[in-house]
C-alpha cells in the first residue's frame, strides 16, 4: 500500500538556516491511502491539473507548487499517522 507525503519548498532554506541539510522540510501525510503507486500518482494528477504529472521524471514525485512550494511524494505506507485532510 502506498500514501502521498507532502513536502514544503524552501529555496532560500540552506541561507537562512545554514545547519539545514537540503530544500525540502517534511509537513506530513495525507489520510488516503492506495494499493499501487500509479493509483497514488493519478490520484495526484486528477486534482492537481495545473501542474506537470506527479511521475512525469519517474521519480514518484511532484515538482513544487510555485504557489504554495509544496510537492508530493509517493511513499510506501508502513503505518505513517496520516494527518493532512484529502484533496
Amino acid at each position: 500500500m502506498y500514501i502521498l507525503e507532502v513536502q514544503k519548498f524552501y529555496p532560500d532554506g540552506h541561507l537562512l538556516h545554514p545547519e539545514w541539510f537540503g530544500k525540502f522540510d517534511h509537513i506530513g501525510y495525507i489520510n488516503k491511502i492506495f494499493n499501487t503507486k500509479k493509483q497514488a500518482a493519478e490520484y495526484y494528477d486528477l486534482h492537481n491539473p495545473n501542474m506537470r504529472k506527479l511521475n512525469i521524471n519517474n521519480t514518484w514525485n511532484s515538482d513544487w507548487n510555485p504557489v504554495t512550494y509544496l510537492r508530493y511524494v509517493v511513499r510506501e505506507y508502513n503505518g505513517e499517522y496520516l494527518k493532512i485532510q484529502e484533496f
